[in-house]
């Protein structure tokens, strides 16, 4: 026979042969007595799949789907997010489980937001590898060649166009080919006319300037001669100039280390680790990466002179031990501390307020506490573990109790129930009553009414404790007297 007063509210009774045992209901565990909530979630009993959250509620639980399927939790699927205006994607769209990806045609970059693409500008770097001219387009780019140079079949690099293989580049006597371009050449006495390909008797600076690269002299006597600007020298053809290489010679064009020459000029440079001097630009000065400071003087690259008391990098003061905590070492071994620290190396916090009961001052303003002690000076005790049920912590590790509650922590509870029991029940704990058979409720003020065996006859009603009631006119243990 059943009876469902002997198990927990949580429990469930089910009639046996000749007895009966507790159970606890669908999403509980425990022996029937006493039963909590089972967490299928943690325990792996759950059927949700394996792309869904499983979230626990008491005596059951609850699936959903993950960000990017979809389905009823028990069952999910992946949501082909390309599908649907491409994702939002500028070009391609890659579908992947419970997500998605945006990819960008060759010659573009995805921008921060994954699914713009723009443009990339070869050009920008190294000049698309391009000898001359880089011209960047949608996606791509392109080289060319300046006028005078024909596209390589690599389509990276120029080659000179040789003019004067093609009908003598059109001029009238001499074709001379240069890089890039090519010019026509006279015999002597004769210049270009101003087709600059045909060649023309000349007898004067009046026309085409004597034929002189740079000055036509007109002479007194009649006749004239030409002459070249300052770094350049005259050709033999007396009309040409050609530059003069002044890093040549032994001079090395009076630098004192490195010569570049340039056409009609040159300039003097220098070696890693010097500069050319404002004052003399023929002579270097070295670098010092620090700077020399504090009077120190540069005598060679990254090499300081420097007086007594700064040794360190580029004649800096130097401090032993190192300034902590964004001090400035300002002289030898002297630092300059900043708010909050002191002492050698500034390595000695300050607080304004001590630390107290054997507290250490860590950094500006914060205590470390000792044990049982906390606070911002360590005036506060701690227990450890923390009173419970309303008690106070008033010294390391000891607690006040409220009225009734035991134990170091307070944690044994008051034998005092408010309301007094009933129908013989017994107060075991705070506001707890232990119930005689056939009661139940918190105060014991339920009966339990049970069938009685044998049963009640003659309409009589069945009182607790297996008791009949038995109507008038009735009598007996189960009134079957009339």
């Amino acid at each position: 026979m059943e009876n469902p007063a002997q198990c927990s509210g949580l429990g469930v009774c089910e009639n046996v042969l000749g007895s009966y045992r507790c159970g606890c209901q669908v999403g509980f565990i425990g022996n029937g007595t006493y039963c909590e909530d089972e967490n299928e979630c943690a325990s792996g009993s759950h059927d949700c799949d394996s792309n869904a959250r499983c979230g626990n509620i008491i005596g059951s639980y609850f699936c959903q789907c993950y960000q990017g399927f979809n389905g009823d939790g028990f069952n999910c699927f992946d949501i082909d997010e390309c599908s649907v205006d491409n994702g939002g994607c500028h070009h391609l769209c890659t579908n992947q489980d419970g997500s998605y990806h945006c990819h960008c045609y060759p010659g573009h970059l995805l921008q921060d937001d994954e699914k713009t693409c723009t443009d990339i500008d070869e050009c920008q770097t190294s000049n698309g590898k391009c000898e001359q001219i880089c011209e960047n387009t949608e996606g791509s780019f392109q080289c060319s060649c300046r006028k005078g140079y024909q596209l390589h079949v690599d389509l990276k690099q120029c080659l000179d166009v040789d003019e004067c293989k093609m009908q003598n580049g059109g001029c009238s006597h001499s074709c001379s080919n240069t890089e890039g371009s090519f010019h026509c050449l006279c015999p002597d006495n004769q210049g270009l006319s101003k087709d600059f390909r045909t060649c023309i008797n000349i007898t004067s600076c009046n026309l085409r300037n004597g034929g002189c690269e740079h000055f036509c002299n007109q002479k007194k006597e009649g006749g004239f001669d030409c002459s070249c600007r300052a770094g350049w020298l005259l050709n033999s053809n007396g009309r040409t100039c050609e530059d003069v290489n002044e890093c040549e010679d032994f001079t090395h064009g009076g630098c004192e280390q490195e010569c570049v020459n340039f056409p009609g000029t040159y300039n003097c440079t220098c070696t890693k680790g010097f500069l050319v001097r404002r004052d003399d630009p023929t002579r270097c000065q070295p670098i010092c990466s620090p700077p020399c400071q504090n009077n120190g003087e540069c005598v060679a690259p990254d090499t300081c002179d420097c007086p007594a008391g700064y040794p360190g990098p580029g004649c800096s003061a130097m401090c032993s031990p190192p300034c902590s905590h964004g001090g400035i070492c300002m002289r030898h071994n002297t630092c300059q501390c900043p708010t909050g620290w002191k002492g050698i190396g500034c390595q000695t916090a300050m607080c304004e307020l001590p630390c107290a009961n054997g507290g250490r001052c860590v950094a500006p303003n914060i205590c470390q506490c000792a044990f049982g002690y906390g606070g911002d000076q360590c005036l506060t005790p701690m227990c450890s573990p923390p009173c419970l049920n309303g008690g106070k912590c008033i010294d390391v590790n000891k607690c006040v109790c409220p009225p009734g509650w035991l134990g170091a922590r307070c944690q044994i509870e008051p034998i005092r129930c408010e309301n007094q029991c009933q129908n013989g029940g017994r107060c075991v704990g705070f506001n707890s009553c232990q119930c005689p058979v056939g009661f139940v409720g918190s105060q014991c003020e339920t009966a339990i009414t049970e069938p009685c065996v044998p049963p009640c006859q003659h309409g009589a009603i069945c009182k607790p404790l297996n008791k009949c009631q038995c109507t008038d006119g009735t009598s007996g243990y189960r009134c079957e007297k009339l």
